[in-house]
């Protein structure tokens, strides 16, 4: 739901955008032809254990790489190219699961106009803009395995195994199916559900295991079942201490009705029906209703279901190595971008020509 929510304030905060582009452009002149500029911000957290300033070097050459191969940003013509550097760099890495640190590159394209004799340059959520994550290769193409946690009012002696169960369920993910291999490193997957964007570029070192552990039928539902299989006996034991309240308040469920809560057994059931060969075939999560609770199917619908591989990551290498780069990837097509202007009152759709002059197939030339 969180996600769905996420898309909706999106499509608010366009509606938005385009609202004030086209009342702007009522009594505003947009300067197409002015010559932009370079503005790079480190906001970076710093942290004694990491080199920051390796990683500010790295970033900083990525975005040079972009200014030297991207048309669109050398130099940049009306707008500014607000690069800004993100990311705390003490976090943790997550189970086994990362090795270098996590980092963001942010492109805002602040364009710019006059308004009633004044030039100005949009800031904030006024300029359009797009981002590019270092070592964080999950996010755009993934959706992790994720549930209810540990509750304060859980039984005690369930705490621990819930949580242990949890930890093991979150190492799955439903992925986004790869629509093209660009060139070798160079990987383009299908949106995931929820996002907005026509796909995702992910660069990668070709020489390393890949991303992805397919997983089968058997394991990923063996993992929902010792989940849930927890997870019922703590809602049962609370549902019982739920009656007893409602016992004193004179209250009793409608006769032959239990609302205590039984997935469990569904997904079970649901796991009795595969064969055999089908518990060992590869898994796929579609939200078809003829896939059930579970969503689980060996017919290919849906998205691959898998773990994360440690074995992508070059150990070798210190933390600060650039070993993953994904940027969401929306080029526009010249209608779209014609389109793009008529809406907003003749405003230049830059992040649209960003993506169309991006030169992908080269891209792998950012992983060394």
């Amino acid at each position: 739901m969180a996600k769905i929510k996420k898309m909706n304030v999106l499509m608010v905060v366009s509606g938005i955008t385009f609202f004030m582009s086209t009342s702007l452009g009522q009594s505003t002149q947009y300067q197409p032809d002015k010559r932009g500029k370079f503005i790079i911000e480190n906001q970076l957290n710093k942290c004694p254990e990491v080199n920051e300033n390796a990683i500010t070097i790295k970033l900083t050459s990525i975005v040079e790489w972009v200014r030297l191969n991207n048309q669109v940003m050398n130099p940049p013509i009306g707008f500014d190219a607000a690069i800004s550097f993100s990311g705390n760099l003490c976090n943790e890495v997550r189970r086994n699961e990362a090795f270098g640190r996590q980092s963001k590159i942010y492109y805002s394209l602040r364009y710019y106009y006059i308004e009633n004799g004044v030039s100005k340059t949009t800031t904030d959520w006024a300029a359009h803009g797009t981002e590019i994550l270092i070592n964080n290769p999950t996010r755009f193409i993934s959706t992790q395995f994720d549930e209810t946690g540990v509750q304060t009012n859980d039984p005690p002696h369930l705490k621990q195994p819930l949580k242990m169960a949890l930890e093991n369920l979150k190492r799955y993910y439903a992925i986004s199916p790869i629509i093209k291999e660009i060139a070798p490193g160079v990987r383009l997957y299908a949106p995931k559900p929820g996002t907005w964007f026509s796909g995702t570029i992910i660069v990668f070192n070709p020489n390393q295991p890949d991303i992805w552990i397919p997983v089968t039928v058997k394991e990923i539902m063996e993992a929902r079942l010792a989940y849930y299989n927890i997870k019922q006996e703590i809602d049962s034991i609370n549902y019982e201490k739920t009656k007893a309240q409602w016992a004193k308040m004179n209250f009793k469920p409608a006769a032959g009705k239990s609302m205590q809560p039984m997935l469990y057994d569904v997904i079970k059931n649901e796991y009795e029906k595969f064969t055999v060969e089908e518990l060992n075939s590869p898994a796929f999560l579609s939200s078809d209703e003829q896939f059930g609770v579970s969503m689980v199917n060996t017919r290919g619908v849906g998205r691959l279901v898998v773990r994360f591989n440690p074995a992508c990551w070059d150990r070798s290498l210190p933390v600060t190595a650039i070993q993953f780069i994904s940027m969401e990837y929306r080029p526009a097509t010249a209608l779209e971008l014609e389109e793009f202007k008529q809406r907003n009152g003749g405003l230049t759709d830059y992040v649209g020509l960003f993506f169309n002059n991006m030169p992908v197939e080269k891209m792998g030339e950012l992983i060394k």
